[in-house]
């Protein structure tokens, strides 16, 4: 992905509970890719044939039986998101989710890993429904994606919600000095969602 790093510097924090050496003041650099909207893509002519293959045929079989797939519409987004859970660290079989799913439109309890998987499933669905019916997504239909997908987790208060933090993947739990990659820093996440989306 082309784009360039920004050095940023974590200030220092004594009253975090971390050992002595995550309180102290590090530097990172964060990654911020490219701006998209502008940006000319043209496709080989084979690869251009062959989605344009993959569109008629799809066109077609929706056609031909949209009504017929609705059930496994279903069945293979609960099918997805159990495996891309499993990324996650949570393990639901297909016929624990199923029960789940039961017991969350009867209104009874459902484990916090069902609940997070049939969240995704949900989101998925929105997603699916947003692309379908408009012209192109915008960052208020992301949002409103992350808030179904986050307001039954552990991890509701944002749910809905641009970060507010810097986050970062791998490295230590308490600073992204070190951290194997940090995306943008927040002040260039509305901007950027506003560009992925026109």
């Amino acid at each position: 992905m082309r784009g360039k790093y920004v050095h940023q510097v974590w200030k220092a924090d004594p009253t975090i509970y971390a050992p002595p050496r995550y309180r102290r003041a590090c530097e990172y650099d964060a990654f911020i890719p490219d701006e998209i909207a502008g940006l000319a893509v043209s496709l080989p002519g084979d690869v251009a044939g062959v989605v344009s293959d993959a569109e008629k045929v799809i066109a077609d079989l929706n056609r031909g039986a949209g009504a017929e797939l609705k059930p496994l519409a279903r069945l293979l987004l609960r099918t997805e998101s159990i495996a891309s859970s499993k990324v996650e660290g949570m393990q639901v079989d297909a016929r624990s989710l199923a029960r789940a799913e039961a017991n969350q439109e009867t209104g009874r309890n459902v484990g916090s890993s069902a609940a997070e998987i049939l969240a995704n499933i949900d989101a998925m669905q929105l997603a699916i429904e947003r692309a379908a019916s408009v012209d192109g997504l915008d960052p208020r239909d992301l949002l409103d994606i992350h808030r179904v997908l986050l307001e039954r987790s552990p991890n509701a208060q944002i749910a809905g919600r641009l970060r507010g933090t810097q986050n970062w993947i791998g490295g230590n739990d308490y600073t992204p000095c070190g951290a194997a990659f940090v995306p943008p820093p927040t002040e260039d996440v509305e901007r950027l969602l506003d560009d992925l989306c026109t």
